[in-house]
């Protein structure tokens, strides 16, 4: 029978340890499940009590070196511990290997890859350490944002990571692993305004607000400012306009970009950047969520502001 594997992956000391000890010692979560097997291979201030690990019917693997986590090994643990489900406590100072990603065995089917983060230093960690972060929420599935207070920005956080990896599901946390609602000192516009007016410096916040909750933008008047990025195939009065977020380098960036129409698409040219002001629709799409489209009733050149990426704080 094939056992369900979880990897946990993210910097030491991020909150990973105690995330696994947390999940099993949920009752719902470990309905059914007669043995599990931790793969360790970091080891941070949060450690495993061998009487813990007897009580909760686990056994724990240390491995040094990530290279020899191989498909073989994974079969040699396979066969002497009979284990229920697996979790692999990652080094995150190590790139998630294709093995895990597109590889695993039939009989350790990857299920879900999971984040701590420690919000008190993510935003410094976002500085040097970018692409390290990057590698670590990537391919996550979710992300939980552990420590946060009162004064943790909700928005620096969910921004950042969105731009690195939008489907992943995100989580807050106080110091004890409650949920918290974060006041989020929040969206730096008024959403209630009667045309809400978008700063060059606040488009990364509002693109992944409204990316999260289309609805919340249904009907609203709004003005943008961004460059024309693409043609859409077919249409002669509708483009893609948008802005570029760093995701771990200046290399290495991704779109921002929402759909425009009602406009004279043969006036512009790709790269040009542009004023536009119009209404907000939520539209379904095929795969059953919903996008925001503009459909604008204004449009003027817009000179290229001194910092094109945008930003999430």
């Amino acid at each position: 029978m094939a056992s369900p594997v979880y990897v946990f992956t993210g910097f030491l000391d991020a909150g990973k340890t105690t995330l696994i000890k947390d999940t099993l010692n949920d009752p719902q979560f470990m309905e059914g499940v007669s043995r599990t097997l931790i793969v360790c291979l970091e080891q941070g201030e949060v450690s495993y009590d061998e009487k813990w690990l007897e009580e909760h019917h686990t056994n724990i693997e240390y491995i040094d070196d990530a290279s020899s986590l191989t498909a073989e090994k994974m079969h040699e643990l396979d066969t002497i511990y009979h284990p229920s489900q697996v979790f692999i406590e990652w080094n995150g100072t190590i790139a998630l290997p294709d093995l895990i990603l597109n590889q695993m065995p039939d009989f350790w089917p990857l299920v879900q890859i999971l984040t701590p983060v420690d919000a008190t230093t993510f935003a410094s960690f976002m500085g040097p350490l970018r692409q390290m972060m990057y590698e670590q929420i990537r391919y996550s599935d979710t992300v939980i944002c552990n420590r946060c207070t009162p004064d943790t920005s909700g928005s620096m956080l969910r921004g950042n990571i969105k731009a690195i990896n939008r489907r992943a599901q995100i989580y807050y946390e106080g110091s004890f692993g409650e949920p918290v609602e974060l006041k989020d000192g929040g969206l730096p516009f008024d959403i209630n305004a009667d045309i809400i007016d978008i700063k060059d410096d606040d488009y990364g916040l509002w693109y992944m607000d409204a990316v999260e909750d289309p609805k919340k933008y249904d009907g609203k008047e709004i003005i943008l400012r961004g460059y024309y990025a693409d043609d859409i195939p077919g249409y002669k009065q509708t483009f893609i306009m948008g802005r570029q977020a760093m995701v771990c380098c200046a290399n290495d960036t991704s779109l921002c970009g929402i759909t425009v129409t009602n406009v004279k698409i043969w006036e512009m040219k790709k790269g040009d950047w542009l004023e536009v002001q119009g209404k907000l629709k939520a539209i379904p799409m095929e795969n059953g969520g919903e996008t925001v489209v503009l459909y604008a009733s204004k449009v003027a050149r817009y000179q290229k502001p001194a910092e094109e990426f945008v930003t999430f704080s």
